[in-house]
């Protein structure tokens, strides 16, 4: 008996001891993720990208099981890898492959700033990347936002020329101290912003100040818009890879397509709109899809938000007032430019969170979508110089043959 009671007690210190192993196995494997969250994205873009000033992110995917899956949006190509990882303190160390795709991570560690920010070394040993916290619900509803932003924006600097003229002549003054703190050191932005708002500066002087009857004052309309174009063509030829090559052409084409434009006129009626009576739907699509794709080769940051800068002009003047495109593109470009440097500047300073959202990229789709781009401009430039040459044109499509379209 006493060998039986023996037997049962050591069976039962067994189990009792089995249990509490293997109840702790998942904690000792486990780990509290960083922050206390999964998902932690930073963002680059500028001289330390490459000489033009391109985007790049990454994103971090944290697991409690101690490894981490890494992906690298960049030009035209998205890099994956999955490390290793632990706390050491506050900071978070890397380890994997040195090889790997991402190899520049490997035993890298990503220093602690506080609660809501880490950061660590870009591949040239200088710059900071700074990673935060991304949720994605947070990051669409910012978008669903910025899209009511631009369309409240533009159709206010239509109706009213006092917010024109604080929007487009004095915050870009008043706000230079605050963005030079944004972080963008590329031309490119800089061009962009700056040429944006000369845009609805421009605009602002057509519709009030007398100008529009003028020919050369239409001339630089139409120039103003080539000029929006040529830059980012400019920027597409300056990079090696063929879809910026295919990309760069299908602008070029989309410039030499630009037709109409001495018809350019102030609507009479209030609230005396700018319009181009003969631009037409076909050419604004083509247009709207090379300009997506020239964001979404160049800059894997800003992706989703131009897709919604692209979107909201576009919406205005199909449902809203027709002819208005150039005019809805110029306040929505110049108000989206604005709101990029000065909401970049307060959420690095102020928020925990990011708002970039990555978009699926592979090497392959960023040819499709070049092409897809060509294909557009390619047809539109062979119909609007078919009917220039030989005066036909489809039945049922406007390719530039009537004055007006509206």
């Amino acid at each position: 008996m006493s060998n039986l009671n023996f037997a049962r007690n050591s069976l039962s210190v067994f189990l009792f001891a089995m249990f509490f192993v293997l109840a702790g196995i998942p904690l000792v494997q486990a780990q509290s993720l960083p922050g206390d969250h999964g998902r932690w994205i930073g963002t680059l873009e500028g001289s330390m990208v490459d000489s033009q000033g391109s985007g790049l992110v990454y994103d971090f995917q944290f697991k409690e099981d101690g490894t981490v899956d890494v992906e690298k949006s960049m030009t035209v190509r998205k890099l994956k890898q999955t490390f290793n990882w632990s706390m050491e303190g506050s900071d978070i160390v890397l380890s994997g492959d040195a090889s790997g795709p991402i190899g520049e991570l490997s035993d890298r560690t990503i220093t602690y700033i506080d609660d809501t920010r880490y950061e660590f070394k870009h591949v040239d040993g200088e710059t900071d990347v700074e990673i935060r916290k991304s949720k994605p619900f947070w990051s669409w509803m910012h978008l669903v936002f910025l899209f009511i932003i631009l369309m409240v924006g533009n159709e206010i600097s239509r109706y009213y020329k006092g917010v024109s003229y604080l929007l487009y002549f004095i915050l870009p003054i008043v706000l230079i101290p605050h963005w030079m703190k944004a972080g963008f050191d590329g031309w490119f932005r800089w061009i962009k912003l700056y040429s944006a708002v000369a845009g609805s500066v421009f605009t602002t002087f057509f519709r009030f100040h007398n100008i529009d009857g003028k020919t050369w004052a239409k001339f630089v309309v139409m120039l103003i818009l080539a000029i929006n174009i040529a830059e980012a063509v400019l920027q597409d030829f300056s990079q090696p890879d063929l879809p910026n090559i295919i990309n760069g052409i299908a602008g070029v084409l989309c410039m030499v397509t630009i037709s109409r434009w001495k018809g350019v006129k102030k609507d009479e009626q209030k609230p005396h709109d700018m319009l181009w009576p003969g631009m037409t739907t076909f050419w604004i699509l083509a247009y709207d899809v090379w300009n997506i794709t020239f964001v979404y080769i160049n800059f894997p940051n800003t992706v989703a938000f131009s897709f919604i800068v692209l979107l909201a002009p576009t919406v205005a003047a199909i449902w809203i007032k027709k002819g208005t495109y150039l005019q809805a593109r110029a306040f929505t470009l110049a108000i989206y430019m604005m709101y990029l440097f000065s909401f970049k500047a307060f959420a690095d300073n102020s928020l925990g969170l990011t708002f970039v959202i990555p978009m699926p990229r592979s090497e392959n789709l960023v040819l499709i979508m070049a092409l897809v781009s060509l294909a557009f401009n390619v047809a539109y430039f062979v119909l609007h110089y078919r009917w220039r040459f030989t005066g036909k044109a489809p039945a049922n499509l406007e390719v530039g043959q009537s004055e007006s379209v509206l």
